[in-house]
């Protein structure tokens, strides 16, 4: 409570007493003694401080941050908001492999041939392709032996047919089947195309020695555990987690963007931030543990049953495989850079509050 809030109470209380001490030649007022008053002024304040609601703050700056709010009356509630923020590496792995899938696709802007064609239906498409390269070859091989034709959309590399296939320049692109189903996950995650989009079934081969043989793989993993006390109600509220893959150009790099990075981002809510492609979602999953071997997941604050002691423990994972094509960056061999994960980092909030426990 505020000195001045005390203040202006004892000047109200004093106010109101103002002229009632009386004179006692003057008549009409009794007299009040020094005591008297006293014991009015000190009645009062009881009363005034007995109706008035305290509220203290304490703030802690550590690691763990803790914010402690107590209201003072005996009706009040004492609880704790935690924080625990930081930079951790995980545990990692990445490692380049070959990709077995050799088949030569399409994919086809729905706007132009709907999806429930098929590629045999594709007559008089344009195709955005590089002129005079193997993916030309397949497909003239392909349209010419069932009897139907494409115009090719010249284009230099995957970037600018990735462009052209956005803006409709051309009605379809080429190229691996498994890039294909990358680059087309991601351009709906970035909003990059209004359009719908669908891969069509093997068109051809993909030529031996093929950079799009090359495909990365690799996963990055965190967990942390927090915890609620016996004679703890905790409630979890928010949980973040971000990490960064980043590729540097380490030869034939004139043809090749020097540098290239992904930052995927995790929460609770599973709005996550994608652009390459993962295994599984990603979000920030819970799992709790807590005494008597209480098991049920659903547990409101995911901690378990309040007044337990419990453990939280928050995990998160960053797992894809990632082709030649990885939009929209100008990549033509991944061999030709050299891919690492950075350190995650982390912010989650909690809060607890003490429970009452009978025996």
């Amino acid at each position: 409570m505020r000195t001045t809030t005390i203040l202006i109470a004892i000047t109200m209380l004093t106010t109101g007493l103002a002229g009632c001490t009386g004179d006692p030649d003057g008549g009409g007022n009794d007299e009040f003694d020094a005591e008297t008053l006293q014991g009015m002024i000190e009645s009062g304040l009881e009363d005034f401080m007995n109706n008035t609601t305290v509220e203290i703050t304490t703030n802690y700056y550590t690691n763990e941050t803790s914010t402690t709010t107590n209201y003072v009356n005996g009706s009040g509630v004492s609880s704790i908001i935690h924080v625990l923020a930081g930079v951790d590496e995980g545990e990692a792995t990445l490692s380049m492999n070959y990709d077995p899938n050799t088949d030569l696709a399409l994919l086809v802007r729905e706007d132009a041939f709907p999806s429930w064609n098929d590629v045999y239906e594709l007559n008089g498409v344009r195709i955005c392709v590089g002129i005079g390269t193997w993916n030309e070859g397949q497909l003239v091989s392909f349209f010419s032996t069932h009897d139907m034709s494409f115009t090719s959309v010249p284009v230099a590399d995957n970037s600018e047919a990735t462009a052209k296939f956005i803006d409709g320049s051309c009605d379809a692109m080429t190229g691996s089947m498994v890039a294909l189903q990358g680059l087309q996950e991601a351009l709906y995650e970035d909003g990059s195309i209004n359009v719908d989009t669908w891969i069509t079934s093997s068109v051809g081969t993909i030529e031996s020695g093929s950079v799009n043989y090359t495909w990365l793989a690799g996963w990055s993993f965190l967990n942390l555990t927090i915890s609620q006390a016996s004679g703890e109600g905790s409630f979890l509220s928010y949980a973040y987690a971000e990490i960064t893959l980043s590729g540097t150009c380490v030869s034939n790099c004139t043809i090749q963007d020097e540098y290239v990075s992904q930052t995927i981002t995790f929460t609770l809510e599973d709005d996550s931030i994608l652009g390459i492609i993962f295994e599984q979602e990603p979000g920030i999953t819970t799992s709790s543990s807590c005494e008597h071997g209480y098991s049920e997941a659903d547990w409101p604050g995911a901690f378990g049953p309040y007044g337990l002691e419990c453990d939280l423990t928050l995990s998160v994972m960053a797992q894809f495989d990632l082709t030649s094509q990885w939009w929209p960056y100008q990549i033509s061999n991944l061999e030709d850079y050299e891919f690492s994960w950075g350190d995650w980092t982390y912010y989650v909030l909690w809060e607890s509050t003490p429970v009452t426990m009978h025996e």
